[in-house]
């Protein structure tokens, strides 16, 4: 596992990689963390909460939820048995280089890589819009506490957004450089004190009455408010509607933006141990596991509150489920012990975002596609340093476009990630064909009549991405529909990996160096 991370030239025309450098140090409790965590327990609530309460009349959210699962779950295993076959860092562009071909598998990762680049702006911003902000506001109204309140207008600002977000940013590129073991031990520490935020909303909704609840809002946010609720939100654009199973399917958009994220360890793989069988289980039961969460939370917060109620108050008023709960308890002490903790759920996308795009920078250099600075690994803490340096860079540039171009809407790349995960999925449906001797030897090389069961799942996730890429493309929240320029954005993005891939084999064979032999096996770690 350890060792130089260069080309060695191994005959003419030919090199041979070195070891990584990167050690397998990620276990059982830090990899499924690691998953849930780019799902998101905290977040997926919160944007299911404010957005698909509030702007999609005749959804019936309990059946968003099972059907986004439904719909995420091929992908998730494609992943994951992709993942137990070929435990490689760098996920899908490992699998559709060897598999497809290495254009198809620059031209899939590629994509991925510059969507978490870009992507990079929304969960640091999050960090202060829905953890800081929110926690601050609130409590310092129900503690009467004016500095707390102006404190959580700031960080609600477009430079108190991007300051602490950059901050944030800046924090995690230094720790995942001075070691992975180190972020995972902060990741589960901060992960179980998240769960605390959690399950107060629950007790809060489930302890107090409905009639109470609203009391306490109304003491919280005015009585003239909360008269004016409905007349007010439905200005904002909130709607009702009887049952659509279209409205119920675009609702989802705010599900799947974190559910299908849940493979997020793929990208690790190289510093997983017992990779074959750990990443087997537990990218989909990361999503079985967020998916419960959020339909309990639904249950009680429909019983608390009631749906529509939340969805009003989110449209109107942009309140997070949180200060709803913080308010209906009545004590400031309870609701610090909401928002505070909540903070560590706020921005949970980030961590996976930086890791996983340093990872892929890292893979794309050892296989000659890229500088070869960018796969220098330390040779003491065993992290790609400069990988590291590059994305938390882009990262920060991506956060000042998301505060300050109106135009990039959180779900806007979603899109440009299903047409990359379309890509994987052929793969995975090619994979015991093409790779018969690494199929058969693989713990995945089940058969169903004959027939490869990696084929039949990557046959559905084929199905269910074309379903969700539909569902993107028509709902108004998503920001492409009537926006062809981001459509076409999307899909250059895509096809970009096929430049770069076209570009760095020409110069590599000036070099004398053919690349596309690099890919014949799968990489060493």
């Amino acid at each position: 596992m350890q060792g130089q991370s260069d080309f060695v030239m191994g005959g003419p025309g030919i090199f041979q990689r070195k070891a990584t450098g990167l050690v397998r140090e990620a276990g059982t409790l830090d990899v499924l963390i690691y998953n849930i965590n780019f799902v998101s327990l905290g977040l997926m609530t919160m944007l299911v909460f404010l957005f698909s309460t509030a702007f999609y009349p005749g959804a019936n959210l309990y059946l968003t939820a099972l059907l986004m699962f439904l719909l995420v779950i091929p992908t998730s295993l494609v992943f994951a048995f992709f993942a137990s076959a070929m435990p490689r860092s760098g996920g899908d562009y490992v699998y559709v280089s060897r598999v497809l071909h290495p254009a198809l598998g620059m031209m899939s990762s590629w994509n991925n890589t510059v969507w978490w680049f870009l992507y990079g702006g929304v969960p640091s911003a999050f960090f202060a819009q829905f953890g800081l902000a929110p926690c601050f506001s609130t409590l310092g109204q129900m503690a009467g506490i004016a500095w707390m309140q102006d404190l959580g207008a700031w960080f609600a600002s477009d430079w108190g957004t991007f300051l602490t977000g950059a901050v944030l940013i800046a924090a995690l590129v230094a720790v995942f450089s001075r070691s992975l073991r180190l972020y995972f031990r902060i990741q589960n520490t901060l992960f179980i004190i998240s769960l605390v935020s959690l399950v107060l909303v629950a007790i809060v909704w489930l302890t107090t009455s409905s009639a109470t609840i609203i009391d306490r809002l109304g003491q919280g946010l005015g009585e003239a408010t909360l008269r004016g609720l409905g007349q007010a939100a439905v200005e904002a654009g909130y709607a009702t509607g009887p049952f659509s199973i279209k409205w119920t399917l675009l609702a989802g958009t705010w599900v799947y933006i974190n559910l299908v994220f849940n493979q997020s360890s793929a990208y690790i793989g190289g510093e997983v141990k017992r990779a074959s069988r750990l990443q087997l289980w537990s990218m989909p039961t990361a999503a079985a596991l967020t998916v419960a969460v959020l339909l309990v939370l639904l249950v009680l917060g429909d019983r608390a509150v009631g749906l529509d109620t939340i969805g009003q108050l989110a449209a109107s008023q942009g309140l997070t489920y949180t200060q709803i709960a913080a308010f209906g308890s009545g004590s400031t002490l309870v609701a610090f012990f909401i928002l505070v903790p909540f903070i560590f759920q706020s921005y949970t996308w980030l961590p996976g975002q930086i890791t996983n795009a340093s990872r892929n920078l890292l893979a794309y250099a050892l296989d000659g596609l890229m500088p070869s600075a960018l796969g220098r690994v330390h040779p003491r803490y065993h992290t790609p340093v400069p990988a590291l340096v590059l994305v938390g860079a882009g990262s920060i540039l991506a956060l000042a476009g998301y505060v300050w171009i109106p135009v990039f809407a959180t779900l806007v790349g979603i899109f440009g990630f299903i047409l990359g995960f379309m890509i994987v999925s052929i793969a995975a449906i090619a994979f015991p064909y093409r790779l018969p001797d690494v199929f058969e030897s693989s713990p995945v090389n089940t058969r169903v009549a004959g027939i490869p069961v990696m084929s039949v799942v990557g046959a559905l996730s084929l199905v269910a991405l074309a379903i969700m890429a539909w569902a993107f493309l028509t709902d108004p929240s998503a920001g492409l529909n009537g926006h062809p320029g981001l459509i076409l954005m999307n899909v250059l993005i895509l096809l970009s990996g096929l430049v770069i891939y076209a570009v760095a084999r020409g110069l590599q064979r000036r070099r004398g160096v053919d690349i596309a032999k690099r890919f014949a096996e799968i990489p060493v770690e």
